[in-house]
């Protein structure tokens, strides 16, 4: 697979669809992300960690290490960005099925969406071998084993099969082009999926406008980009803020929707609801389009590697 080039201004990633099978019943969760995300990190850094530490800083291996790069991603001080955070953003999101499906049976099937971002695509083994010892610990308030029975890309390209092979097959990148797209007036929905936390002022927001939702995405598309597919330092075209500025609100059908994840470091449950539902508007959809694209894959707004802020973009108002 080709590496991502040092001065190339296309976000690398990739989409993989991981089926699990369940070994017995149980309850997994409401909303399955934060505990699929929580049981995931605990069981890479078993896998992973050599020393059996709590704490990745100042350990020799660095980036070297999955567990590590996933899940630490440090900022080190020759970075050109972002040299006064501790952690730069994950090159990974999870995407759970919806809410609902709490409770499992013995033989049930379910399948996850995984994005990887950059670098993280060529670390899908390390992944595989976490998410085979989260399943021998089980997932969820009932610890409900599983096995990872396949993994594909979301094209159906096939990547892991257990009833086959045990050898990966590690497709190519997807490439996307983040150069704004030719103007092309329309009228357009964003369908946000998952709860989506976006924050204005330094304050969640339930009212976003487009330029705060573009503004976001922006900055995680750039930052992605430059920790996890080669360094580009130059920044994304201003047109898409113009076309976001100059965009018109038609209806917003925005509710809030609350969710909650339990915190092992401070032994305490947190609150990560955010916005579902749909907003619609009259605007630059040509220009805006390859940036949205890029976020369909991404996510958009904080927490997104437990799966929350995720939408989709599609023309006129219906579905």
């Amino acid at each position: 697979m080709e590496e991502p080039g040092q001065t190339d201004a296309t976000l690398f990633l990739q989409r993989f669809l991981l089926t699990f099978r369940f070994l017995s019943q149980g309850a997994i969760a409401e909303n399955w992300g934060p505990t699929l995300r929580g049981g995931f990190g605990l069981a890479l850094r078993r896998t992973c960690c050599p020393f059996g530490r709590e704490d990745c800083q100042g350990c020799s291996l660095g980036l070297r290490c999955a567990y590590a790069y996933l899940f630490e991603t440090p900022i080190f001080a020759d970075t050109a960005i972002m040299r006064k955070y501790r952690e730069a953003p994950h090159p990974f999101v999870f995407e759970p099925p919806p809410p609902g499906t709490k409770h499992v049976k013995a033989g049930d099937t379910a399948v996850v969406g995984l994005v990887l971002v950059g670098k993280a695509v060529d670390m899908l083994p390390y992944i595989y071998v976490a998410l085979d010892e989260l399943g021998r610990h089980g997932l969820g308030r009932d610890r409900v084993p599983f096995q990872l029975e396949r993994i594909t890309t979301e094209q159906g390209h096939p990547v892991w099969d257990r009833s086959q092979s045990r050898r990966f097959s590690i497709p190519d990148y997807i490439r996307l082009n983040l150069d704004p797209g030719p103007d092309r007036q329309a009228v357009f929905t964003l369908e946000f999926q998952s709860p989506t936390r976006v924050v204005v002022q330094g304050k969640l927001t339930k009212s976003p406008e487009l330029i705060d939702i573009v503004k976001t995405l922006v900055r995680r598309v750039f930052l992605l980009r430059y920790f996890h597919c080669g360094g580009c330092i130059e920044p994304l075209s201003t047109a898409f803020l113009e076309a976001a500025a100059s965009a018109r609100l038609i209806r917003s059908e925005l509710s809030w929707q609350d969710w909650e994840r339990f915190s092992g470091r401070q032994k305490r449950r947190i609150p990560i609801g955010g916005l579902v539902g749909r907003v619609v508007f009259q605007g630059d959809l040509g220009r805006l389009r390859p940036l949205l694209a890029a976020g369909e894959f991404v996510h958009v707004g904080k927490n997104t590697t437990f799966g929350l802020g995720k939408f989709r973009i599609y023309e006129g108002e219906g579905s």
